[in-house]
């Protein structure tokens, strides 16, 4: 589909005029604006659509190019701000693009636990398990109470197959989880934790 269709403009639109098309469509349709909607399936494909238009669309603009039909590589540019990166990051991995999160993560100066997360994921998903491992235990070191985290590096750990995100979750951590999910977590922690008591 032609990025610009996508995003509602015309190719003769400014780059402003671009991201602000960019803009207004991630937050309509992005993961975690739409929990519990009932078009949550068709929001998410149509977030991923919207985000990959809006960097296919800027990158032959760099390089000079118009559109000419399928997505080129992705470049990008870190400006500074951490949550904005995250959310890129976030998407890309939500799109099984792990090499673009890699790109975008190596830019961010922030190295806390959430980047730590973000980085096993995507590592783990290049195929890089080891440097994922590490990466998770960091980030539960970090933040031992964070289930997610706890759960990823169970997983990674456990050499079961690739960690992915639920449908509720996105890649962004401290989402909520419904009692049942909240229990097996807390079960899971306490036989960490206890490692043989009786607790």
């Amino acid at each position: 589909m032609n990025p610009y269709d996508v995003l509602g403009i015309t190719p003769d639109a400014s780059d402003d005029e671009v991201k602000k098309a960019y803009r207004r469509l991630s937050k309509k349709y992005h993961p975690d604006a739409n929990i519990n909607n009932p078009n949550q399936a068709a929001y998410t494909e149509k977030f991923k659509e919207v985000q990959n238009a809006y960097k296919t669309i800027m990158d032959s603009r760099k390089k000079g190019n118009q559109y000419q039909g399928g997505y080129t590589s992705y470049s990008y540019q870190y400006t500074g701000n951490d949550q904005e990166a995250f959310n890129e990051a976030a998407g890309f991995i939500n799109a099984r693009r792990f090499p673009e999160a890699l790109q975008v993560l190596g830019q961010i100066r922030t190295r806390n636990a959430m980047w730590f997360y973000y980085s096993a994921l995507a590592e783990n998903g290049v195929g890089n398990n080891i440097r994922a491992r590490e990466y998770a235990r960091t980030a539960v070191n970090m933040e031992p109470m964070n289930f997610q985290y706890i759960m990823l590096l169970q997983q990674l750990q456990g050499n079961t197959a690739q960690y992915r995100t639920t449908s509720q979750s996105y890649g962004r951590p401290d989402t909520s989880m419904d009692c049942c999910y909240q229990v097996l977590m807390l079960n899971c922690l306490m036989s960490c934790c206890c490692r043989g008591f009786y607790c």
